[in-house]
């Protein structure tokens, strides 16, 4: 079983930037719930940094017209975890 995590939103826009996505990194954006301004949204991630698969679940608000990201959760697939 994976190991629960958590942290900043500085240490999150690190990671983003020092592993870069890759050649061979794919992704599936799938509306699960819309109404007038929420949403949520699952992100399929394969293959970042060329090794890792990632599932992001993304809550979404409509503030002044815009959809703007309010909070993520995100679990790295097992079968990518090094043991």
């Amino acid at each position: 079983m994976g190991k629960f995590e958590r942290g900043s939103i500085e240490q999150f826009y690190h990671n983003v930037d020092t592993v870069g996505a890759g050649d061979e990194f794919k992704t599936r954006i799938d509306v699960l719930e819309q109404e007038e301004t929420l949403a949520v949204v699952r992100v399929l991630e394969e293959g970042w940094g060329g090794t890792i698969d990632f599932t992001d679940v993304l809550l979404l608000l409509k503030i002044d017209g815009e959809w703007k990201c309010v909070a993520k959760a995100y679990n790295q697939n097992s079968n990518t975890i090094k043991k």
